[in-house]
């Protein structure tokens, strides 16, 4: 249908004078004012839009590379934030190059193993053993070398003062960590008192005490018994160390004691074994006993663990272990300073408070260390809930919980890690600040 003559004449009209407004100078000033603004928000909104994208997608990325390792990892790297060293899941410490090196070439098979092996490793052990009347067998792990001890009752009675049926650092009581020979164990005197006549009345004994982490092991005087003595420490290191609280089995035979039963890994800085160290004449009757082939270490552990106390004893620092019982309290300090400023800008944690609390060797005990700790808040976990998501992170993070509050310690947290701890509260890395560079974290 056609437009009727005047609905052409108002079209007309309109556009003659929507013509002569548009040629009018303020006109176009006004509308290339507007263009120009438009112009000029285009690049902030847009990088506003890309920046929130960009975050999205790398905290999606992060997501699934946590997932995906998690999930496909057989072993899961863990960061110790907990306070305390020797863990229910492990120290978080990592053993020296050196040490995984020499693993890595003894399991590959491409190298000598058998007699020969095992020959060359005893001379080398040897040459660490400051007394060169005691000699050092290293087994599968901890127990192990208090049931290879416990073979010994063959040639001469095992007795426990009621004094020193402490219990150990995991709770196990001394007597029972004897496990088979618990029956063939003796116990003397009573619990309020030791007294070397306790002992009266017993013929060729070995006279076991161990160090709960109460008191120190001091050996009594039995001169006028036909008694050795042994010494069951859950931690300690061979030689003696700058670290007077921590005992050494080295201490523990220049003052009398005859044996020393002590974990490999830890403050010793080797992998999970035991060692047992006395008389030559003993442990060789040990080493020959028929017992021994189950009680002794693979080739690959014992190798690592005499790797791992020849670096201890040529060079403490080089351990792991020794860098952070030697960071000084300054260090951690300026560390919980600069993690606590990170952690504060992050919107799912409420709040973020430094402390002073002292770090452990074991969960109870007198060796202790000062610290410091971020006591952290959520917006909407729990610190129950907060400390198993943490611990379902890769790499695992083990906190503690006080009162409300979720605690980070890092005494046991290399400097190299702080980074990692910041990025699991979900602090992006563009967050990052010279404070993660290794000049940072110099003493």
């Amino acid at each position: 249908m056609a437009l009727p003559p005047w609905t052409i004449e108002v079209l007309r009209r309109g556009l003659t004078d929507a013509a002569r407004k548009a040629s009018e100078p303020q006109t176009l000033e006004k509308i290339k004012s507007q263009a120009t603004e438009i112009l000029q928000d285009l690049p902030q909104t847009a990088a506003r839009h890309l920046d929130a994208v960009l975050r999205s997608a790398e905290a999606g990325k992060r997501s699934v590379e946590q997932w995906s390792r998690k999930h496909s990892a057989i072993a899961i790297p863990m960061l110790n934030a907990s306070g305390v060293l020797i863990h229910e899941f492990g120290t978080g410490v990592p053993l020296p190059d050196k040490v995984l090196e020499v693993g890595r070439e003894l399991i590959s098979g491409e190298v000598v193993q058998g007699e020969a092996e095992q020959v060359r490793l005893a001379k080398r052990v040897q040459r660490l053993l400051s007394s060169q009347d005691h000699s050092l067998l290293i087994t599968a792990n901890f127990s192990a070398a208090m049931t290879a001890f416990s073979l010994l009752v063959q040639r001469r009675n095992l007795v426990v003062h009621r004094g020193h049926s402490v219990a150990l650092p995991d709770g196990t009581p001394l007597p029972e960590a004897f496990q088979t020979l618990v029956p063939l164990i003796q116990e003397v005197g009573s619990i309020n008192r030791i007294d070397p006549h306790d002992f009266d009345g017993l013929d060729s004994f070995c006279a076991i005490f161990a160090d709960g982490g109460t008191n120190p092991v001091v050996p009594l005087d039995l001169s006028n018994h036909d008694a050795q003595q042994a010494a069951v420490l859950p931690l300690a290191t061979l030689q003696a160390s700058e670290f007077e609280q921590i005992p050494s089995a080295e201490e523990m035979l220049n003052q009398g004691i005859d044996y020393v039963m002590m974990p490999g890994n830890g403050l010793a800085a080797g992998p999970s074994c035991g060692l047992l160290i006395g008389p030559t004449e003993e442990i060789e009757w040990i080493r020959n006993s028929t017992a021994w082939s189950t009680l002794r270490a693979s080739d690959a552990l014992q190798g690592m663990m005499v790797v791992a106390l020849e670096e201890a004893a040529s060079d403490p620092s080089n351990l792991p272990v020794h860098a952070l019982l030697s960071t000084s309290e300054e260090n951690l300090r300026g560390r919980a300073e600069r993690l606590a400023t990170r952690l504060s800008a992050v919107d799912t944690i409420r709040s973020c408070q430094i402390t002073a609390d002292e770090a452990r060797l074991t969960p109870t005990g007198r060796w202790r260390f000062p610290s410091r700790q971020l006591c952290l808040q959520h917006q909407t976990l729990t610190p129950t809930q907060w400390v198993e998501q943490l611990r379902e992170e890769v790499p695992s993070i083990e906190a503690s919980i006080t009162g409300d509050q979720l605690k980070i310690d890092l005494r046991w947290i290399s400097p190299a890690d702080d980074r990692k701890i910041a990025a699991a509260f979900g602090e992006s890395d563009q967050g990052n600040t010279e404070a993660d560079t290794p000049e940072a974290n110099v003493e």
